[in-house]
């Protein structure tokens, strides 16, 4: 997000951002697991009872979940709170780490919201190094194993027992602590219990081969095997929207479509009557027969669309057209149904919904003429032609479509009916003996086909999630559709994967319905060849390359050879496979890649079709060895094949070497040891000799691993690799510089030792390439391969002559960041390293040119030494060093202030942010003005935030909190200009504002009139600016985050004066605006946090006695609205009995407030209390309901 210029007060950064994909699947991940009554980590056996996200809210630094467990029985409840990271590192030097351990810490030492060794803190990470995940679980293990603190220790010491990183570990978490602590050193029993509390969770969400997203697939399928994608995108889509309302879940508040879909695990398992009752005399419930029934007619037409929100004008209107009737009279019967036994109706929440469809569509066809299926066409047709007003915001913003009112005019669930009855129609038509004959399948394919006859992206995105049961209603010719959509031009697909939502939430994908529909389809063998290739064709206009839903996936998901999602034949599935890689060839090869062995070895299945007929019910998932090894051998010889005349796909198909059959592995040995290959150029054979090499490489390095190739294999490969091995220094050294260090690591060992081998091989290689072809040929050289960097280093530190110093420079000093760029920059650090300083001061720069010195001084190291030269070196010209370097201050070797002053002097304040936040983070004495100066110059400069920008600026702008010294105006500046990055009730609170709002009541109004119109403004107000947007948004987010009570000092006291004086004048000046409502109400938002009355009433009594004044009505709505929203994260215990609690809480309240003359305000606490007591009943309801 970009900031705003300091003229500006709105909100110019933002904490949204990289993260929020991979935080919020980790948190669906925990709504699955309550959903299926799953269990938490670090809780055996404890099932989760709610979710809280965001928890900075309710007091919680480690705030981006809170998980709450419970055994209700023993009424025992625990909690988990979790920071998310998708990527971190385990070391003293990570910030990152550092801010978790930070905020953990606080958690940790706070009784109030962690309870120790009953709760956890969790570091909830994606891919994180082998290293850190081994020794951090070691140390976490041990720590909840041993019997104390000693005995941890000396298992630690021990280095033949412990992982060899352990030790280092264990100082990263002191580190960070003792930071956290306040520059205190923590002891080491303090150290091991807060690790017996800590949690290391790594999640592999987002990746094929992960486990994780499996094991929840597999959660999902107890309650539903067909939908499983659906269902966890419908969760992750939940979760998203409830994410930026710091939310809540729990069972009762999910989804009305989640809560249906958990009844399949709720139902109680069968019990059979014991024998000795079943001579009872009992009497039959009476079977309704419905075609029969005085409603069978309406209830036949109605069956058509299935479901309707009775609160939905536009659905009320759709019913009405299908029974051709008056709504009124239809919902006084549909309400008479609703009592028999067996009804087919069901009602929640004002949702009308008929049950078991499909069986009476059969059962009432008969009452189903012509007719019914012209208006069911004319309405079909006009209600899934609307289009989403979603499409008219920006992707961005589309995440907040619901709550701009850009919501389609029918209920989701009537457009989800309305496709079903189609469905119905095209697959069960025999129902309907008094139809002509065809009319019921010629009105699903007539209607599919008028509603898509103009059809741009903006109609296939609205219908996205229910084109798989469209598609259902008439395959051919929806099949044809689609063909002729994607051959358009231009195509509607074509803009549909552009608009991908790229918001602050997960992204959205507007074609997962198109895959799923055609994945439904390919069950049949029939559609197969056909799907196979429009799945290709969208494949190659699909330029995204994500995991997750995609034509790419959708292919290789059904044509898999060990569990295949189609009924096709093998024979059919071959060809499928060669017609795609005949008419999309890019998206046949890399679905043949795909399908090697190994390459997905976990499938979550595809969608299969729900209304039509075509899996049998005996149908297994098992495939026999003989039928999976003819198909991956096919899958592997047709790649060989495709690839020989292809050196680029020769080349990738060598990196898949070990996962070919037999037949496959050997015809590629001859294939890449041919007379045709051999007699290649060396330009061309370098790609397959340098991959080959790294293959042979890495199965050499792990000889003792069980995936790696025998001697009997591997030697004759290594032989193949030596005839490929160009001659040409410059062909043969490129690999040194183009392939990950580790993958040119010759063995297993020390990771130092080899790297300084691989750092001699190529300081070898370039005196090779400079002996044989020169300097020209070696900069042409650095031009090509991937590392120009590590080749320029390599020269550098090699004793080449002078002239090689005077060749490269001054001439090829440039700014252009390219590889020739690299190449320099990474000469001249290597000669630093060798030379040092003596090297740069010795070499003639007399005939340098300012920009030239500037830029040689930018590839040295950012050291004072450096800054010095740039000051005696450029003369006054210094702009062409302080603009351009890459201040890093941890290259620093002592203060920064200097550097600080010369970054902001150059218009650089984030990289002076970066120093300051160095120099605190090393205890350095800082310079407030430059802090004041650094954050008020950034909000001029519109930058990306990168993760710790937001971190470094919180801690910078705690520091001027904390110093007395400082200008308080220009601190409330700060405070208002970076309020969206301050936490309430944290260490950075905007405390200045605060204490602002509470002494100035003329800005508290001014805050208050940002927010709302004066209700003297008689004209319709005009749509506010950008400007005028964030500075009430900045408004809101201080006012709904104040709790400084005026009057309140410093010291807990309370100044009853200052309060009054504080009121008369807000209420002043209200008056003359024309806010006085919404100001009184503000102020009664902030009263709850009153202290209480030196006489020991729970509020101070000039507090209560302003609350109980006649006039104060809005202040006393204020008070109560703040009070109820202030609740403590809870669990939700099924007999209501804490909120019978608060409600008595509040009602002695209220009889001491009556009792101390206040009535008026006792009035509004028993009102309180009252609202708590429904809320009791309400969950013993919906509790009672649920069993």
């Amino acid at each position: 997000m970009t900031s705003q210029n300091t003229k500006k007060l709105s909100n110019p950064f933002s904490t949204g951002g990289g993260g929020a994909h991979f935080e919020a699947h980790i948190q669906a991940s925990f709504v699955v697991l309550m959903l299926t009554d799953g269990y938490a980590p670090c809780f055996p056996f404890s099932p989760i009872k709610k979710i809280k996200l965001q928890g900075k809210v309710d007091g919680f630094d480690t705030d981006d979940l809170i998980v709450f467990v419970g055994d209700e029985a023993k009424s025992v409840e625990k909690k988990m709170i979790a920071q998310i990271k998708h990527s971190i590192a385990i070391t003293q030097r990570d910030h990152i780490f550092g801010e978790v351990i930070h905020s953990a810490w606080n958690d940790f030492n706070n009784p109030k919201l962690f309870t120790r060794r009953e709760d956890a803190i969790a570091l909830i990470t994606g891919p994180i190094s082998k290293t850190d995940m081994h020794n951090v679980q070691w140390l976490l293990a041990q720590a909840r194993n041993t019997a104390d603190a000693d005995e941890f220790y000396r298992y630690v010491d021990k280095a033949n027992f412990s992982p060899p990183k352990s030790s280092e570990k264990l100082e990263a978490f002191r580190y960070h602590l003792k930071n956290a602590n306040g520059g205190i050193d923590i002891s080491d029993k303090e150290l091991y219990a807060f690790l017996q509390d800590f949690y290391l969770l790594g999640y592999d969400l987002g990746h094929e081969e992960g486990v994780i997203l499996p094991l929840l697939h597999s959660h999902i399928a107890q309650l539903n095997q067909k939908d499983v994608h659906l269902i966890w995108s419908r969760v992750v889509e939940f979760v998203q929207t409830k994410n930026q309302y710091a939310a809540t879940i729990t069972i009762n508040n999910l989804p009305e479509d989640l809560k249906e879909i958990r009844e399949k695990l709720e139902k109680p398992s069968a019990k059979h009557m014991p024998k000795d009752l079943e001579m009872v005399e009992h009497h039959e419930l009476e079977i309704v027969d419905w075609n029969q029934h005085k409603a069978a007619s309406h209830l036949a037409s109605v069956n058509f669309i299935g479901a309707w929100n009775e609160t939905n004008q536009s659905d009320i209107s759709i019913l009405e057209q299908v029974i051709e009737d008056d709504y009124a009279d239809w919902v006084t019967e549909a309400r008479e149904i609703l009592q028999e036994t067996e009804t087919p109706l069901r009602l929640n929440n004002g949702l009308w919904q008929i049950t078991e469809r499909l069986a009476l569509f059969g059962e009432l066809g008969s009452r189903i003429f012509d007719q019914h299926l012209d208006i069911f066409k004319t309405i079909a047709t006009s209600v899934l032609t609307e289009r989403d007003p979603l499409f008219e915001l920006p992707s961005s913003e589309r995440y907040l479509a619901s709550v701009q009112g850009k919501v389609p005019p029918h209920s989701r669930q009537l457009r989800k009916g309305i496709a079903e009855g189609l469905a119905i129609l095209g697959n069960h038509a025999g129902a309907l003996t008094n139809c002509s004959q065809h009319k019921a399948e010629s009105t699903a394919l007539l209607t599919l086909r008028d509603i898509f006859t103009a059809a741009d992206w903006v109609l296939w995105g609205s219908l996205n999630d229910l084109l798989p049961t469209l598609s259902e209603a008439a395959p051919d010719e929806f099949l044809s559709i689609v063909e002729h959509a994607l051959y358009a031009s231009p195509s509607p697909f074509d803009e549909l994967f552009n608009q991908e939502d790229t918001g602050i939430l997960a992204p959205r994908n507007y074609l997962t319905g198109l895959f799923w529909a055609l994945e439904g389809l390919a069950w049949e063998e029939k559609h197969l060849v056909r799907v196979c290739v429009i799945l290709g064709k969208l494949a190659q206009k699909d330029k995204r390359r994500q995991s997750g839903n995609s034509s790419a996936n959708s292919l290789s998901t059904i044509l898999l050879a060990w569990l295949p999602q189609t009924l096709a034949s093998i024979d059919k599935r071959k060809v499928s496979v060669q017609t795609l890689c005949k008419e999309a060839p890019d998206a046949g090869w890399e679905l043949l890649i795909g399908l090697l062995p190994t390459q997905h070895q976990t499938s979550f299945g595809s969608h299969k079709p729900v209304w039509r007929n075509v899996i049998p019910d005996d149908w297994k998932e098992e495939v026999s060895g003989q039928d999976y090894w003819e198909l991956v051998t096919f899958y592997a010889e047709l790649a060989v094949s495709i690839a020989q005349d292809d050196t680029s796909k020769l080349a990738e198909i060598i990196e898949h070497f070990d996962h070919l059959p037999k037949p496959a592995f050997d015809q590629l040995q001859n294939i890449l040891s041919s007379e045709s290959i051999l007699a290649l150029t060396e330009e061309e054979r370098l790609p397959l000799w340098e991959n080959l090499t790294v293959f042979t490489l890495r199965h050499r390095q792990y000889s003792d691993a069980k995936w790696s190739l025998s001697d009997e294999l591997l030697i004759p490969l290594e032989e193949t690799a030596t005839k490929l091995a160009p001659a040409a220094p410059l062909h043969r050294n490129k690999l040194l510089f183009s392939s990950r260090d580790n993958d040119l690591f010759e063995e297993k060992g020390d990771w130092q030792k080899q790297r300084e081998k691989l750092i001699k091989r190529r300081q070898d290689a370039v005196e090779e390439i400079l002996d044989q072809d020169g300097l020209e040929a070696l900069f042409g050289f650095a031009q090509e391969v991937q590392k120009s960097w590590d080749v320029g280093y390599a020269l550098g530190s090699i004793s080449a002559g002078k002239e090689i110093d005077t060749a490269l420079l001054p001439e090829h000093l440039s700014k252009n960041d390219d590889k020739s760029d690299n190449f320099v920059r990474g000469f001249v650090w290597g000669r630093h390293q060798i030379n040092g300083w003596s090297w740069a001061d010795d070499f003639e720069k007399t005939d340098w040119s300012a920009e030239q010195k500037g830029i040689f001084l930018a590839c040295l190291p950012f050291l004072q030494s450096t800054w010095k030269r740039a000051s005696t070196w450029l003369e006054g010209d210094d702009g062409h060093y302080w603009k351009i370097t890459g201040a890093n201050p941890y290259q620093s070797d002592g203060p920064l202030d200097i550097a600080i002053d010369k970054l902001l002097d150059f218009e650089r304040p984030h990289a002076a942010i970066d120093c300051l936040d160095k120099m605190r983070h090393s205890k350095q004495e800082i310079n407030s003005d430059q802090v004041f100066r650094a954050l008020f110059d950034a909000l001029s400069q519109p930058k990306e935030l990168r993760s710790m920008d937001g971190y470094h600026i919180r801690e910078l702008i705690r520091l001027l909190q904390e110093n007395s010294e400082v200008s308080l105006d220009d601190l409330s500046r700060i405070e208002w200009n970076y309020l969206p990055l301050l936490e309430f009730q944290g260490d950075t609170a905007p405390r200045t504002l605060e204490k602002r709002l509470s002494m100035a009541p003329e800005f508290f109004c001014e805050v208050v009139h940002l927010i709302y119109r004066s209700d003297k403004e008689k004209t319709a107000p005009k749509e506010a600016s950008t400007e005028k947007r964030a500075m009430a948004s900045n408004a809101w987010r201080l006012l709904n985050g104040w709790r400084y009570v005026p009057g309140l000092q410093d010291d807990g006291s309370f100044d009853a004066n200052q309060f009054t004086n504080w009121l008369e004048r807000i209420q002043e000046i209200s008056k003359q605006t024309g806010h006085l409502k919404v100001t009184l109400i503000q102020v009664g938002h902030v009263l709850i946090h009153c202290p209480p009355d030196p006489s020991g009433l729970w509020i101070h009594t000039v507090v209560a006695d302003a609350l109980n004044q006649y006039d104060a009505d809005p202040m006393r709505r204020g008070y109560s609205t703040s009070a109820y929203n202030a609740r403590d994260v809870h669990w939700v215990d099924p007999a209501g009995k804490p909120e019978l609690e608060l409600a008595e809480q509040y009602r002695q309240k209220a009889e001491d407030i009556e009792n101390a003359g206040y009535q008026r305000f006792a009035v509004t606490l028993r009102d309180l209390a009252k609202g708590y007591e429904r809320e009791s009943e309400r969950i013993r309801g919906e509790h009672e309901t649920e069993e």
